[in-house]
């Protein structure tokens, strides 16, 4: 494709317009920077920790119900004796039901009371339970980059020390 005269003055034109009518244009320019300081976060840590303890539990022997079942027993029995003194004729048999039966319950509540805790001995039960302690640290987060642009500070923060940063400057007519 040939170019002619007139064809590359009407493309000349065109592009001296289009300059002409810009109000303005960008560029990036780098900075170097003068300091760059870590920058820290507080973190807290959870530390679970166990403690165990030991203590002594009694042991029963098991002989609990059977107590109040004898003493049950025994009672009605010492009941209805007791009772079939009291009575005469046909209150006789009343006062032997009744004696044995309040024998019964007298029985059981005594067996209950004396003889219900029967202890063999103690056992050793180890029993543990979670503390939650909290611990606080610093770690670092990233670093505060400045430098010195037209006279100003300015400042970016990034993951790591950088030696320039980037700005974008526009220039405006």
């Amino acid at each position: 494709m040939s170019t002619t005269p007139v064809s590359t003055l009407a493309l000349s034109l065109m592009l001296t317009g289009s300059v002409l009518s810009a109000d303005g244009f960008s560029t990036v320019e780098y900075v170097k920077v003068t300091r760059s300081a870590p920058v820290y976060a507080t973190v807290q840590e959870e530390i679970p920790e166990q403690r165990c303890y030991e203590v002594q539990e009694p042991v029963s022997s098991g002989n609990g119900t059977i107590n109040n079942v004898v003493g049950a027993v025994a009672g009605g029995a010492l009941g209805g004796v007791l009772g079939h003194q009291i009575g005469g004729g046909s209150g006789k048999t009343v006062a032997t039901v009744g004696g044995a039966v309040l024998g019964t319950l007298a029985g059981q509540k005594v067996a209950g009371t004396y003889g219900g805790q029967n202890t063999a001995g103690y056992q050793t039960v180890r029993k543990c339970e979670t503390i939650k302690t909290y611990k606080s640290r610093q770690v670092l987060s990233g670093y505060t980059n400045t430098a010195i642009f037209k006279g100003r500070e300015i400042g970016v923060e990034s993951d790591q020390p950088l030696k320039q940063i980037p700005v974008t400057v526009t220039y405006s007519y």
